[in-house]
């Protein structure tokens, strides 16, 4: 089996510079605990090894890798900001929040987004495990 997972959420600029932006209007999202679901509960690798482990897996192994995201797919910051409104925690944040801090929001990913924008892409890092194990 292989598969790839995010590493813990501060080695993914993608989503924490746009999170960054949002906590400066909107109140924070429940702490997750280590055990509970989302895009970065593969983050620790003790963890990993132990569900993989546990599902009758040998041989786990994790690789770290980094990237780079162009969370704008070459259509430029405007498509950046939309995606970062419409996607990951920054978006759960402003969920119910009024179109008053969504617009301030907004304009708070745009010009964090800005900093990195080069042309029609705006290139973030990313970090993910690669896990591979065997099913003996």
């Amino acid at each position: 089996m292989a598969f790839a997972c995010w590493r813990e959420a501060k080695l993914n600029p993608w989503i924490a510079v746009p999170l960054r932006a949002v906590a400066n209007h909107a109140p924070p999202l429940p702490e997750l605990g280590p055990e509970d679901p989302g895009p970065f509960s593969f983050a620790d690798p003790a963890r990993v090894r132990r569900i993989v482990s546990d599902a009758g897996f040998v041989d786990v192994d994790l690789e770290p890798h980094e990237l780079e995201l162009d969370i704008a797919v070459g259509r430029g910051l405007d498509t950046a900001v939309e995606a970062m409104l419409a996607i990951g925690p920054a978006s759960r944040m402003l969920k119910d929040q009024s179109e008053d801090v969504r617009a301030a929001a907004a304009a708070g990913i745009r010009a964090a987004l800005a900093a990195h924008a080069q042309g029609d892409r705006v290139p973030l890092a990313g970090a993910i495990w690669i896990v591979t194990a065997r099913n003996p």
